[in-house]
Parts: structure tokens; C-alpha cells; sequence
């Protein structure tokens, strides 16, 4: 049998494809890598008129979301058809128990069904941290000012109800840092 033999310039040639090719793969993947949460929620200056929005509960109750003034919070929105959504919320759930009772993360399920299919999805994922919220996506969009929300969100709240930042993607809950750079990020609201 016959082997053909590689001259220099194909094998060099196939090699810078190949390179350019996994740089291109990991940029995108680094695209796609969720946001870390500093820089991503440092306090900016306030924008938007304080948020008011009405959240309700499966067993009927509703809740203003003005109710958590006073404090700084942080509004993670989500759907229960986001894919992204269904990798973060676990991650979302183990950090809020990090966190502890008081908790400054309020998760709000917008563009799904009622409140009672909400507390199914979040009990078959088994998140117990996470309680199950839902509210008007219109209303919040409205807020913002955009014609389409992102899907997860985080929205950082301060005390008199205004927008300071926000990551319009998923958020990297589980880095090692994570709980300290959140803390230092409401502290900062705080002073």
C-alpha cells in the first residue's frame, strides 16, 4: 500500500485551522458562561421610578413588592420554560441557603402559568429555598422600558425601590466567591 506523504505547508495549514477554530469555540463558550456577580451587580446610580409590583402566592395570597423597601434586594426573574433557567435555579437555591433566612434574593417566576404550576415546577426540582412567586411580566417590562425581557434576570433593588444594576442573563451562584462578593455588593446599598 501506498502511503501519501504530508508536505509541511498542509500540516501547518491544517494546524492554524484547527486553533483558529478552538479559539473560536472558546470564545463563544466564554460567551455563554454565566455572569459573575461582581462586576455584574455593583450599585451603579439609581434609574427607573421606584418598583412597584404586585406578586401573588398559590395559596392566593399577593404581596406588593414595595413591601421589601427599606432594604436593598435583588429581583431574579425567571420562567418556568427558560432552559437557562432550569440549570440556574438549583444553583439559585443552594446559594439562597447559603444566605440564610433573610435571604435579599426574592425570585419572581414572570411569563409562566398561575402560581400553582409554579410551586409544582420548583417542588418536582425539589428548591425549598426558593418560594413561588409570580407576577405580571407586562407590568415589569413596562418598567423597564424594553419590549422583551431576558430570561433569568437579576435586578438589584435599593432601599427606596430603584434599579442600581441588573445581569439580563444567567448568573454564576455557584462561584467560590460568590456569597462574599454578594454581601459586599447589598453593604454597599446599605451605607
Amino acid at each position: 500500500m501506498k502511503q501519501k506523504q504530508i508536505d509541511r505547508r498542509t500540516l501547518l495549514s491544517g494546524g492554524l485551522s484547527l486553533a483558529a477554530a478552538a479559539s473560536l469555540c472558546n470564545s463563544a463558550h466564554a460567551e455563554d458562561r454565566p455572569k459573575p456577580i461582581v462586576p455584574g451587580l455593583e450599585p451603579g446610580p439609581a434609574r427607573l421610578t421606584p418598583l412597584e409590583l404586585r406578586l401573588e402566592r398559590p395559596e392566593g395570597g399577593t404581596r406588593s413588592l414595595s413591601a421589601w423597601r427599606g432594604a436593598p434586594f435583588v429581583l431574579h426573574v425567571w420562567a418556568t420554560w427558560c432552559g437557562p433557567c432550569k440549570i440556574e435555579l438549583p444553583q439559585l437555591d443552594a446559594f439562597m441557603k447559603k444566605l440564610g433566612d433573610d435571604s435579599p434574593i426574592v425570585p419572581v417566576a414572570m411569563s409562566s402559568h398561575g402560581p400553582d404550576d409554579v410551586a409544582a415546577f420548583l417542588k418536582n426540582l425539589n428548591l425549598t429555598h426558593i418560594d413561588p412567586w409570580t407576577a405580571d411580566w407586562h407590568e415589569f417590562r413596562a418598567w423597564l422600558g424594553v419590549s422583551e425581557l431576558s430570561f433569568p434576570g437579576s435586578y438589584l433593588i435599593d432601599p427606596e425601590g430603584r434599579l442600581r444594576a441588573a445581569i439580563e442573563d444567567e448568573t454564576d451562584w455557584d462561584a467560590p466567591d460568590a456569597v462574599s462578593q454578594f454581601r459586599k455588593v447589598i453593604a454597599a446599598l446599605k451605607e
